[in-house]
């Protein structure tokens, strides 16, 4: 089969709260690029790209452009099976372009299953798994607001936690500390500093966090700064992920050569879609990292793309793929009414875009 037609479309959808980090406050509304990719026998599969410009520098209409004006154009004609070479002729044609990239990645993933009836993550060769565990995301807000938020999430069935830190050491201490004491000890914990902390900070922070049984920090230094975060994982009784500073491949080599971390965050959109994660994942496995995969903001599509990714991960750490319990107004399904996420047994990604979407040329 070869790809015969390549569209897309803009949605939005609305934050039910807010959310700050350390790079600001989340607006209320999240746009979310939609491709359609159409086979000459008339098959069609379906990818997301949800954006975060201030990881990829690409935002929803940059992200469309790229894919109307110079990404699809280029590959239609392509067999859908040969997805690396078809990554080959989009980065002939644009450099970068990692969200963009992987909205049609994901397409032609979904387009495979569905052209051969069976799911995506038996193409991959994952195993389902009956649960997979999902971890709830706390952004940086009052004390009390996250201890509110942890003990209502709890209460749904979360029982691991990311805590958003980075912006003032002594609150990101005390945060930690006050939703251990609220939470008890038998929920997992997790902090991300998004790039927040010197390494002389950095450190501070993890030493006097460590005695709350903290499963892991994020990058807490400048994602171009490799020695910093060698530094602080030498001197770092947490292990230490890197998120900012992997985007492809070959960083993902420097990073295992110069044993800078202790764990992967995997995110499509930085990747350029699943293709490209596998080569990570395994670079990864034959270094003995583990691979989490974080899917922030998707929609329905984008989760159940990143779930069927994830049944290759581990399962010593919950995957964050919680963009359905931040958002509304999501046209590929509703709130969930549990915190578990399962895989269905349809085709591709097993999810169609609603008639409510219109797709453009």
């Amino acid at each position: 089969m070869k790809i015969n037609k390549v569209e897309t479309q803009i949605i939005e959808t609305r934050f039910m709260e807010s959310f700050h980090t350390t790079y600001g406050k989340i607006p209320s509304s999240h746009p979310h690029l939609i491709v359609k990719i159409t086979t000459d026998k008339g098959v069609a599969g379906f990818g997301e790209a949800s954006p975060l410009p201030m990881f990829t520098g690409e935002t929803v209409e940059i992200m469309k452009v790229a894919v109307d004006k110079e990404l699809g154009p280029a590959i239609i004609g392509q067999e859908i099976f040969e997805l690396d070479e078809i990554h080959k002729v989009m980065n002939r044609v644009l450099g970068k372009a990692s969200a963009a990239k992987s909205a049609i990645d994901l397409a032609l993933w979904d387009l495979k299953g569905k052209s051969l009836n069976i799911p995506v993550y038996k193409l991959l060769g994952g195993t389902k798994k009956k649960n997979l565990e999902l971890a709830y995301v706390l952004g940086d807000e009052p004390i009390d607001q996250m201890i509110i938020k942890a003990e209502e999430k709890r209460n749904m069935g979360f029982s691991t936690f990311k805590i958003k830190v980075g912006t003032t050491p002594e609150k990101d201490i005390s945060s930690v500390k006050a939703i251990r004491d609220a939470l008890g000890p038998d929920v997992r914990i997790r902090v991300d500093a998004n790039q927040g902390f010197d390494v002389k900070t950095a450190l501070h922070v993890i030493n006097k966090i460590a005695p709350y049984s903290i499963d892991y920090i994020e990058p807490p230094v400048r994602e171009w700064d490799i020695a910093g975060l060698k530094q602080v994982r030498q001197g770092s009784p947490i292990p230490v992920m890197a998120d900012e500073s992997l985007y492809s491949p070959h960083q993902a080599l420097t990073l295992i050569k110069e044993e800078a971390v202790d764990l992967f965050a995997i995110k499509l959109i930085k990747t350029g879609g699943i293709t490209p994660a596998l080569k990570i994942v395994s670079m990864a496995d034959a270094a003995g990292i583990d691979c989490v995969v974080i899917s922030p903001w998707d929609s329905w599509l984008g989760t159940y793309a990143n779930l069927h990714f994830a049944t290759l991960l581990t399962e010593r750490y919950a995957h964050e793929l919680v963009g359905p319990f931040y958002l509304t107004d999501d046209p590929f399904g509703t709130i969930p009414n549990k915190v578990s996420i399962s895989i269905n047994e349809g085709s591709g990604f097993g999810i169609v875009a609603p008639p409510s979407i219109t797709f453009e040329t």
